[in-house]
């Protein structure tokens, strides 16, 4: 009647919002609010490496192919 877990996923994780990527982090007080060390912003969210994969579709995204706001493509109309 025991739950087997295949992976660790009961392991917490950060993710930085402006960095957009996971990263260690610096807890601040006693509250659950974490500094990132690579930026220094305490834009970070924790959770699960499942949750934060899924809800953040990090493997979706390709690295190096982000989209910057402004950067969209124009599609011209042919006559």
């Amino acid at each position: 009647m025991t739950e087997k877990k295949t992976k660790d996923s009961g392991s917490i994780i950060f993710y930085c919002k402006d960095c957009e990527e996971i990263v260690k982090t610096e807890r601040l007080g006693r509250k659950y609010v974490y500094k990132c060390k690579k930026c220094g912003t305490k834009n970070v969210a924790f959770g699960t490496e499942k949750s934060i994969h899924s809800f953040f579709r990090l493997d979706e995204k390709k690295p190096g192919k982000r989209k910057e706001k402004g950067e969209e493509k124009k599609v011209e109309k042919e006559s």
